[in-house]
């Protein structure tokens, strides 16, 4: 493959305004410890350019990356269907990956697509082993709530609640005495 000088078109310039500004505003500064004369301030940066972008955003940005792509001859439209697998794959990447190290996946595969013009879609297992992070497995005890303190004020009133086990508060399940019973069979 001959290597081209073409720049890469990213996902982050096909973001709407919103997820931006939502962007930048992740990027903060911590005072750590400030004295009379010096302050440590820690400053959070990008990892990479991606970062942050969630998957809905990224699924939309895509789209709109494809309709520029198409919009400007710099894909074809008997390629879309590349394109396409190239994004199905992704999407299939954030099932079993997590989700920062397909974003960076997915920006250098863009990069070496734009340098070496290879079809989109094109499976490189070896950026797979080297880049893709596997999800950590999700913890197999339940965690428990702490047992409620307070009575359910709608369990106390109507002796039923619409919460059920979902019910933050205590559903007391006293049952009626003998002598209630008794009582209420007879009045009928």
């Amino acid at each position: 493959m001959k290597a081209k000088s073409k720049k890469a078109v990213h996902i982050d310039q096909f973001l709407t305004e919103k997820s931006k500004r939502k962007r930048q505003n992740r990027r903060k500064e911590h005072v750590l410890q400030s004295k009379e004369r010096e302050t440590l301030v820690l400053k959070t940066d990008d990892e990479h350019p991606y970062l942050g972008i969630q998957i809905e955003e990224w699924g939309a940005a895509n789209m709109r990356l494809l309709n520029h792509l198409l919009s400007t001859n710099l894909l074809q439209r008997q390629e879309v269907e590349y394109y396409l697998a190239n994004t199905t794959r992704i999407f299939e990447f954030a099932d079993i990956y997590e989700w920062s190290s397909v974003l960076g996946y997915d920006y250098h595969y863009r990069e070496l697509q734009a340098e070496h013009n290879f079809k989109w879609g094109t499976y490189s297992p070896h950026m797979e082993l080297q880049m893709l992070v596997p999800k950590r497995p999700k913890p197999s005890v339940p965690v428990q709530n702490p047992a409620p303190k307070e009575d359910c004020r709608i369990f106390k009133a109507k002796g039923a609640c619409s919460f059920g086990d979902k019910c933050r508060y205590k559903h007391d399940k006293a049952l009626p005495s003998n002598n209630s019973r008794q009582d209420a069979t007879k009045n009928q």
